[in-house]
């Protein structure tokens, strides 16, 4: 090293490479350098992202379109009956709907103290980048909603965006 700083290096670099001093300056910047490396290693995601359908119930009561509860209501996913979300809740406003990221339809089976109806969403996934730690996040655009017309009049769809906020998506009309 000495051979080639007497040779080749201007005396700046001559003196980082030969002084105590310099070598300090190189260790407190390769040490800036590694740090962020494996200061992010540790970091842990604190956003635990689940894009989930809003979606809220409402009756056309004398031309006015009015948000009702829905008693007495069960809800499981269509292929997954073992597993209730909501079950023989009363005064129902509104629920959450979890959509398959692996699918492009998610179907849900809806049980009312007046009868049972299923409801059909189709959709389009979207993968968005959040950060290093916490990776992608799912959300969706709704395409289309089908459903039996057993105690349900319509879906409607009101936000065709399914993000992390706690919007409401869909209306459904009984």
């Amino acid at each position: 090293m000495f051979k080639i700083c007497r040779t080749g290096f201007n005396h700046l670099s001559c003196f980082i490479f030969k002084s105590a001093y310099g070598r300090n300056i190189i260790l407190v910047l390769l040490t800036m350098a590694v740090f962020p490396v494996f200061h992010s290693c540790t970091e842990e995601c604190e956003f635990k992202p689940l894009s989930m359908a809003g979606v809220d119930f409402h009756s056309v009561v004398n031309g006015t379109d009015q948000a009702t509860s829905v008693d007495s209501l069960s809800l499981r996913g269509l292929g997954r009956e073992d597993s209730l979300l909501y079950s023989s809740r009363d005064n129902v406003i509104s629920v959450t709907l979890p959509i398959n990221g692996s699918e492009d339809v998610s179907a849900f089976i809806i049980d009312t103290d007046k009868g049972r109806d299923t409801i059909w969403l189709s959709y389009k996934v979207i993968p968005r980048f959040l950060s290093r730690e916490c990776g992608f996040i799912l959300n969706f655009e709704l395409k289309d909603s089908k459903h039996t017309a057993n105690i349900f009049d319509s879906v409607v769809i009101v936000n065709k965006d399914i993000t992390t906020f706690d919007d409401t998506n869909i209306r459904i009309y009984h």
